[in-house]
């Protein structure tokens, strides 16, 4: 009897010790399996996922580990698309044109693209500091409060820069989730607007600008025409003055007519050319005798020096005269005797540079950017009295560009002007191109004043480098 309890007791023992056993085994492989499954989840959330190894799981383990794989996948894919996403969202608010920036609650910059930063004229990051620190507009920054105090879209107009001020249409938006109580944060978008304003302005200044040319010869004509019918038709000396009168101002009205259809037609791109070589010296040769005693009549002294190795340019020779004679019947117009009025040429590159040079009164340096707009006027009262339309320089610009020329002005107040056209040369006489070609066509042209006094400055040789053959030199 003892014996038996003795092997039971050591079969029992036997049976507790391989119990034992065989969970000490159980729990080392389900902490190792438990040690893979959390570093598996430690480097799913470092984005970096390490499958665990499959053969080393079986059963529920194994179904756990499948699960975690699957779900690791589905995290990758969905954080892959949105990284995508955020990329893409990201050049292409880069890319805008637009000024684009994002603030929160507190007006902190969340993002800011660079036309953003270029716009408001920030030098450091955006990005972390308060909308404040970095625009000082209050129209601005009350935009931003307005949309995100009272949950709306909120619209103004601002402007940028002293020097070069630039408009910028803003639109302020707040980002509002349907659960939140408050805007989390606002959208702001700047769009330039600077063109749009000043055209509107050119609009407005071209429609007040032909009604009052239109109406002074209507005017004029009108009160004449009633004087006459008032009984100075019956007085032949009268009648005969204010006859003419009518004529000149209802000449004066058809002069208008004709340059506004003119411009219209160019700036339509209605208006044909008649592209062929053309001689500048010889175009010179005649528009000077077209205004010579015009000139002599002023007191005036025209001369040209044209070399007769300038190359052919590429040009309607009507259409080119047309400019010349305007560029002459201004010196002619604004230069007080005894006076002179030079015309010379030079040679840069692909391009022939002409020159009209006066002793006239010059131009103010505020009025030289604005003397191509249609019906401006540096001295509206001299203009007039010599019968100009004030679309002459607006016409002569059009056609040169038509030409894919150039045509700019260099002017000292009480020295003269100097009015510089850039015209193409004939293509079989083109020469090999300069990346950059300059200021140094017109200065070409005026490098030899000062070496024989009265003597017209005559054109350089042409430049060693080579010039551009894709746009005229740069005033």
């Amino acid at each position: 009897m003892a014996n038996n309890l003795l092997w039971l007791l050591v079969a029992f023992l036997l049976l507790a010790a391989a119990a034992a056993l065989l969970w000490r085994l159980s729990f080392r492989r389900s902490r190792r399996r438990l040690g893979e499954l959390r570093r598996a989840i430690e480097s799913l959330g470092a984005g970096e996922f390490r499958p665990p190894v499959a053969d080393h799981f079986r059963g529920e383990w194994a179904g756990v580990a499948g699960s975690l794989a699957d779900a690791a996948a589905q995290i990758a894919t969905n954080s892959a698309r949105l990284s995508n996403e955020r990329d893409f969202s990201s050049a292409v608010l880069a890319s805008m044109s637009e000024g684009v920036a994002v603030v929160d609650d507190r007006e902190r910059i969340l993002f800011a693209n660079s036309a953003f930063a270029e716009a408001v004229g920030a030098v450091e990051e955006c990005r972390g500091r308060t909308l404040l620190e970095v625009v000082r507009h209050t129209s601005l920054i009350e935009a931003v409060q307005g949309a995100l105090l009272h949950a709306e879209m909120v619209r103004a107009e601002v402007e940028f820069g002293t020097v070069r001020p630039r408009t910028f249409a803003l639109t302020a938006a707040p980002i509002a989730p349907p659960e939140a109580s408050a805007p989390r944060g606002a959208v702001l978008v700047l769009h330039d607007v600077t063109e749009i304003r000043r055209l509107e302005r050119v609009r407005r200044d071209f429609v007040a600008n032909v009604s009052h040319e239109l109406r002074t010869p209507l005017t004029t004509i009108q009160g004449f025409a009633e004087t006459l019918l008032g009984g100075a038709l019956d007085d032949p000396k009268s009648r005969g003055k204010f006859l003419k009168i009518i004529r000149d101002h209802a000449a004066r009205l058809g002069r208008i007519t004709d340059d506004l259809l003119k411009l219209s037609a160019i700036e339509g791109g209605s208006m044909t050319f008649r592209v062929e070589p053309v001689s500048l010296p010889k175009l010179i040769e005649h528009c000077i005798e077209a205004v010579s005693l015009r000139a002599k009549a002023h007191g005036l002294e025209i001369a040209c020096d044209s070399p007769h190795a300038l190359p052919l340019v590429r040009g309607d020779s009507l259409r080119l005269e047309e400019v010349l004679k305007n560029l002459l019947e201004n010196a002619i117009q604004y230069t007080p005797a005894p006076g002179r009025i030079r015309v010379s040429t030079a040679r840069d590159g692909d391009y022939a540079v002409l020159c009209v040079e006066d002793t006239g009164i010059g131009i103010p340096s505020t009025d030289q950017q604005r003397i191509f707009e249609r019906f401006y006027r540096v001295d509206v009262a001299r203009s007039r009295e010599a019968g100009g339309t004030g679309l002459g320089l607006a016409i002569a610009k059009h056609i040169v560009e038509a030409h894919q020329g150039r045509l700019w002005v260099e002017s000292e107040l009480g020295k003269g002007s100097r009015f510089f056209v850039a015209l193409p040369v004939w293509p079989a006489e083109s020469v090999p191109a300069s990346p950059e070609p300059g200021p140094e066509a017109g200065e070409a042209i005026l490098s030899k004043t000062l070496k024989n006094e009265g003597a017209i400055p005559t054109g350089s040789a042409p430049r060693t480098e080579p010039a551009s053959t894709t746009r005229p030199p740069t005033a």
